[in-house]
């Protein structure tokens, strides 16, 4: 009867043993389902963190651009935004500003807008030009432009008698080289200090430089405020002359300096000495969208329209400065 007992309490004791053992082994273990369940929601932080973060080309369609500065330049660039947003999908909106090269410069430089256009330089413009970077984007030249009563009478017209008109001792086209009318008093158009047009002309056309004060000092010379004012003149004026950029010029009259054509195949050749490159300044280097608008306007693509709209292209250049 004891033995039946100790046998009993034996088989009791070993059957409680093995079901702990048991218990204890599969709680030790992660089922896989609940590895599965870790790694999926690890997938999906992941992929958050992706979307949360924009890609450099999603930044260039959309944003703000704004420019300021050249008036030359600027029907180039208000054409150019139209065809920009359509072909490269921008959602966002671009203000081209005129003021002049000058202005354009200093607003850039203040970061008061994303670029600055110009026809000349910082240098040029007598500004600092300390952490502006440069994008060309074409070439500009600049044509003597006169009134019909003067084109009927001449042709062309040396850079020296320029000099003389633009300094006051040629105050009556009767004194120009090459003039086959009578009497005829000369009526001269300048545009103000701070326009790029201003320093093309003085520095590569009249070779001299004189300041606002001296030109109003000459009673037969005008400042002009805008391209449109110059073409006005010109139009309803008598003995006109004046200068201005060639995308400026398809309704006027031209006269050849130094017997050379004011055309971009002389400017390409360094014949024709009145040109610039037309500029646009960033304080740094540009990046998203303003980074992908002067990639368009630099672009081989862009250039049909540079030409067709009577600017020059860079390529073409056979000459710097």
């Amino acid at each position: 009867m004891k033995k039946l007992l100790v046998f009993m309490l034996v088989y009791m004791l070993l059957i409680t043993c093995f079901t702990g053992c048991s218990k204890s082994s599969s709680s030790s273990s992660p089922s896989p389902s609940s590895s599965s369940s870790s790694s999926s929601s690890s997938s999906s932080s992941s992929s958050d963190s992706s979307s949360s973060s924009s890609s450099p080309s999603e930044d260039s369609k959309t944003g703000n651009i704004s420019a300021s500065g050249s008036i030359v330049l600027q029907p180039l660039l208000t054409q150019a935004v139209g065809t920009y947003k359509s072909d490269k999908e921008f959602t966002g909106t671009i203000t081209i500003n005129g003021g002049g090269s000058a202005q354009g410069i200093s607003d850039v430089a203040a970061g008061e807008v994303d670029i600055g256009n110009a026809d000349i330089s910082p240098e040029q413009a007598g500004l600092d030009g300390e952490g502006l970077v440069d994008h060309q984007i074409g070439v500009v030249a600049v044509g003597v432009v006169v009134s019909s009563d003067v084109s009927a009478n001449l042709k062309e017209i040396s850079t020296s008698d320029l000099k003389d008109i633009y300094e006051g001792k040629i105050t009556d086209w009767k004194k120009v080289a090459g003039w086959k009318g009578s009497s005829l008093p000369i009526s001269g158009y300048y545009f103000k200090s701070g326009s790029g047009i201003r320093y093309i002309f003085d520095t590569y056309g009249i070779t001299t430089s004189q300041t606002d004060a001296q030109f109003k000092e000459i009673k037969n010379l005008i400042e002009t405020e805008s391209p449109a004012s110059l073409q006005s003149a010109v139009g309803t004026g008598t003995g006109v002359i004046g200068y201005a950029a060639l995308p400026y010029c398809s309704n006027l009259t031209l006269l050849k300096v130094d017997s050379v054509e004011a055309s971009y195949e002389n400017v390409y050749s360094g014949k024709y000495k009145m040109w610039g490159c037309e500029h646009m300044y960033t304080k740094g280097e540009p990046i998203g969208a303003v980074k992908a608008f002067i990639e368009y306007l630099t672009s081989s693509d862009f250039e049909e329209t540079i030409t067709s709209n009577g600017y020059g292209i860079i390529s073409e250049m056979k000459v710097s400065r």
